[in-house]
């Protein structure tokens, strides 16, 4: 169905990603961008959730970009979504829903996959003139591969970084897979370890939405 924009002048979708229709059933407690209120639009079995903006193409000026991301790490507390990038704004309701439904399986199938997860990341580096066994990098992914659902490596950007990995891992398991890292600190002294999130699953979603 149409939803009204606010009367403020904001009359553009601004959307911050898609979720299943059906998992918010209460009234969202988060502020989108420009303070506006974020809404949900159904589309069959999925929803977009979206705010109103008076641009169609936002200047990625810092402050919005930043909470951009911060409204979709709250988001993602609530429920599985699929993030998408910053300054995703569409002119009318009908061409977002005719985007979204030629992506619709791959949005269900990503959405099938990152259900009741979170992304993680976890960078080792080594220590300055510390020597470092040669199996330490595969021990310490085997072990956090044990707690993930699924994980995919970034770049190594340094010949001191030994690991730059994402990983998807099930919410109930978030206080497992940190309490193994503090673990991994412990049995590797020499290295540091730089942990981050819970984030929106970003690594793990692979669907191409743009706008027309």
């Amino acid at each position: 169905k149409e939803i009204a924009a606010e009367k403020t002048g904001e009359k553009y979708l601004y959307v911050y990603g898609v979720i299943n229709q059906g998992s918010l059933n209460f009234k969202l407690d988060i502020k989108g961008l420009r303070n506006q209120s974020i809404q949900k639009i159904d589309f069959g079995d999925i929803s977009a959730l979206i705010s109103f903006y008076p641009d169609l193409h936002p200047a990625a000026e810092e402050h919005e970009v930043m909470l951009h991301a911060k409204i979709l790490n709250k988001l993602t507390l609530k429920t599985a979504i699929i993030p998408l990038a910053f300054g995703m704004v569409f002119k009318e309701q009908e061409i977002l829903e005719t985007i979204l439904t030629k992506a619709y399986p791959a949005i269900k199938k990503t959405l099938g996959l990152i259900n009741g997860k979170i992304e993680l990341g976890v960078k080792v580096v080594k220590k300055e003139s510390e020597d470092v066994p040669v199996e330490a990098n595969k021990t310490i992914l085997e072990e956090l591969n044990k707690l993930s659902v699924k994980s995919l490596g970034g770049d190594k950007f340094s010949d001191r970084l030994l690991l730059n990995h994402f990983f998807l891992v099930d919410k109930k398991i978030f206080p497992s897979f940190s309490n193994k890292i503090a673990e991994l600190e412990g049995k590797y002294p020499y290295l540091k370890f730089m942990y981050t999130g819970p984030w929106p699953a970003y690594s793990f979603v692979n669907i191409n939405i743009q706008v027309s």
